[in-house]
C-alpha cells in the first residue's frame, strides 16, 4: 500500500510539470502577459522543488515522514486553488512557483525514503512505481484539465487539480507508514551499510551521516548521474519538436514525440526497476546510461519521422529507468540513518539538471545554428560521466 498511495499523491501533486502548459495560452489570453513572464513560474516550481530536497529530506530523517508529507500536500492543494483567483503575474509566481514547488519536494524524498526504509536494496520496482506517477500525470492530466478548461476556464481547471490533490493525498498520506522497527526515527538503530556498487557489506558496518558520504567519491558520480541524465532527457524533451520540424516533419508528428516518450518512460520506470530487482541494480544502470548515450549520437543525426519514434520510445525507456535505480542505490548503500537527506541532495541534483539542459540547448543551437551539437554534446556527457560511473564500480570492486 506504501508504493501504491505515493504513485497516487505524486500524481496529483506532482503533474503541474506536465499540466501547466495547457494552462499558457488562456493565461495569456486573459491577462496578456508574454510567454517568458508566464512560463517563468514552471522555472520557480522546479528550482523550489530541487533546494527544497536536502531540506524535506534531513527532516522527514530527524522527525518522520508524516508532517513533512502533509504539509507539502497543503501547500501544493493551496497553490492550485490561490492560483485560481490569480490576477497579476507575481500571484502566479507565489502559487505555482512557490507553493507547489516547495510542497512537491516536502512530500516526495519522506515518500521516496520511507520505501527505502520498506524494501532496501529490492527497493528498484518500488521506486519505479513512485515516480511513474510523474509520467502518468503527463498521460492523463493534460487532456483533463483541458476538457474542464473548455467546459467551464481555467480557474475552474485549477480548483480541481487543488481539490483532487487535497482529497487523495490527504487518504493517500495514511497509508504511508514506516516499518514498524522505523516507526520513531529517533530510536532507530544503525543497520549495516552496504558498499554502494559491490552489495557487500562497508568496513564500517554502519548507518552513514549525510557529511561522511559527501566525503566518498561514490556519492558524488551518482549525483553527477542524476544531474547529467536530466539535463540530457530535458534538453530533448524541449527541443526535439524544433528539431524535428527544422527537418520537415509536421507539428502534429512531431508533438507525438513527446507522448512516445512520456508513455515509455512510465514503462521504464516499471519494467527495468523490476529487472533491476532480478539481475542487480548496477547492471542495469549501466545499460541504461550505455542506451541512452547511443541514443543521443544517433538522435543527432536523425532526419526522418521514423528515426524521430524509434529514438523516443529508447529514451524514454532507458531513461525511465535511471532515476529509481539510482534512488534504490543511495537508500540502501549508506544506511537508513540520513536516508531522506541523501535522496533530498539526490533530487536537488536531478532538478538543477533539468532546469540547465534545455538552456544548454538552446544556447548551443544559437552557436552551431542546428541541434546536431546539441544532442552530440548531451552525448558526450553521458559517456563521461558514463566512464567515471564505470572507474568508480571497478574501484568499489577491488576493495
Amino acid at each position: 500500500m506504501v508504493t501504491i498511495a505515493g504513485a497516487l499523491i505524486v500524481l496529483v501533486s506532482g503533474n503541474f510539470q506536465y499540466s501547466f502548459g495547457v494552462f499558457i495560452k488562456p493565461l495569456i489570453a486573459e491577462f496578456g502577459w508574454s510567454r517568458a513572464a508566464v512560463s517563468l513560474s514552471a522555472t520557480l516550481r522546479s528550482i523550489m522543488t530541487g533546494v527544497g530536497g536536502p531540506f524535506a529530506g534531513m527532516l522527514s530523517d530527524r522527525y518522520g515522514h508524516k508532517i513533512p508529507i502533509l504539509a507539502g500536500v497543503l501547500m501544493v492543494s493551496t497553490g492550485y486553488l490561490l492560483a485560481s483567483r490569480v490576477t497579476s503575474v507575481w500571484q502566479l509566481y507565489l502559487a505555482c512557483g512557490l507553493l507547489i514547488g516547495t510542497g512537491v519536494s516536502a512530500l516526495l524524498i519522506p515518500i521516496m525514503s520511507t520505501a527505502a526504509k520498506w524494501f532496501g536494496r529490492k527497493s528498484a520496482l518500488t521506486n519505479g512505481i513512485i515516480l511513474s506517477g510523474f509520467s502518468f500525470a503527463q498521460v492523463v492530466v493534460p487532456p483533463a484539465a483541458t476538457y474542464i478548461m473548455l467546459q467551464s476556464g481555467w480557474r475552474t481547471a485549477f480548483v480541481a487539480l487543488g481539490l483532487t490533490t487535497l482529497v487523495v493525498g490527504l487518504i493517500g498520506s495514511r497509508f504511508i507508514k514506516a516499518p514498524p522497527q522505523t516507526a520513531d526515527p529517533r530510536r532507530v538503530e544503525p543497520q549495516k551499510a552496504m558498499s554502494p556498487l559491490t552489495s557487500q557489506p562497508s568496513p564500517a558496518q554502519r548507518s552513514y551521516s549525510l557529511m561522511e558520504a559527501l566525503r566518498t567519491p561514490t556519492l558524488w558520480v551518482f549525483l553527477l548521474i542524476q544531474f547529467i541524465v536530466a539535463a540530457c532527457f530535458q534538453m530533448v524533451a524541449i527541443h526535439v519538436v524544433p528539431a524535428a520540424t527544422d527537418v520537415g516533419i509536421t507539428a502534429e508528428a512531431a508533438a507525438f514525440i513527446l507522448t512516445l516518450t512520456g508513455i515509455t518512460n512510465t514503462s521504464g520506470r516499471l519494467v527495468l526497476t523490476g529487472l533491476a530487482n532480478r539481475v542487480g541494480n548496477k547492471v542495469v544502470l549501466t545499460a541504461c546510461l550505455i542506451t541512452q548515450a547511443l541514443t543521443l549520437f544517433l538522435l543527432a543525426r536523425a532526419n526522418n519521422l521514423t528515426s524521430y519514434y524509434v529514438l523516443a520510445v529508447v529514451l524514454g525507456l532507458a531513461y525511465g529507468g535511471v532515476t529509481p535505480i539510482v534512488f534504490t542505490i543511495l537508500g540502501s548503500s549508506y544506511g537508513t540513518k540520513a536516508v531522506g537527506s541523501f535522496l533530498g541532495i539526490a533530487n536537488f541534483f536531478y532538478t538543477m539538471g533539468g532546469a540547465t539542459g534545455p538552456y544548454v540547448g538552446g544556447r548551443i543551437f544559437d552557436i552551431f545554428g542546428d541541434y546536431y551539437a546539441a544532442f552530440s554534446f548531451a552525448g558526450i556527457a553521458l559517456t563521461v560521466t558514463l566512464i567515471l560511473y564505470l572507474l568508480v564500480m571497478r574501484l568499489e570492486a577491488r576493495r
